[in-house]
């Protein structure tokens, strides 16, 4: 092996190496998907009448997810996580809207409205995601509903770490590295 070919392969290592560590970041989010059979964790907020964790998994992961049906006025789940200032979430979840009318749901992280709509259309489960930036130390991740007719359903809930462009670029480096390594070999 010539020394090229070694330098190519001590690069392409490293920059997939540093590349794929930056992608697996830790989700925030404690009992995201309600495994624990009810809301620990989180902090019920407003009209919490007709809330609570059943057996009614989404499509994401687990036994539970949990369920919402404020009359007259909306009700919800907070949480505050810990972030970092400056730097850009990712925000997943399962939502699974029943189509009754009248009602409503948003999601906001930290002050930032993801999403609010009102009179969803009943739909299986669909998985939402949102990139938002923490303005500091704390960010609470709020969810609220009504639903007079019936239920809304939340599952699934992460927030992680979006990785960084700089992260991107070496996995980029990295895979081609390797490419070019195995071309060379052939």
């Amino acid at each position: 092996m010539n020394r090229l070919t070694k330098m190519v392969s001590v690069l392409a290592a490293t920059g997939f190496a540093l590349g794929v560590s930056g992608l697996a970041s830790a989700n925030l989010v404690t009992n995201g998907s309600f495994e624990t059979g009810d809301f620990t964790g989180w902090t019920q907020i407003g009209n919490t009448s007709f809330s609570g964790v059943d057996g009614n998994p989404g499509p994401g992961d687990g036994n539970f997810a949990a369920f919402f049906g404020p009359v007259g006025s909306t009700g919800g789940i907070t949480q505050n996580l810990t972030t970092v200032a400056g730097v850009r979430y990712l925000i997943e979840f399962d939502f699974d809207p029943d189509g009754g009318v009248p009602s409503s749901f948003s999601a906001t992280f930290g002050g930032t409205t993801l999403i609010s709509v009102n009179n969803p259309p009943n739909t299986p489960y669909q998985v939402l995601g949102f990139n938002a930036t923490a303005t500091g130390t704390t960010t609470a991740l709020t969810f609220n509903f009504r639903d007079d007719p019936g239920f809304l359903y939340l599952d699934s809930v992460a927030v992680a770490q979006a990785p960084e462009p700089g992260t991107m670029a070496l996995l980029g480096i990295g895979m081609a590295g390797l490419w070019w390594k195995r071309r060379k070999a052939q």
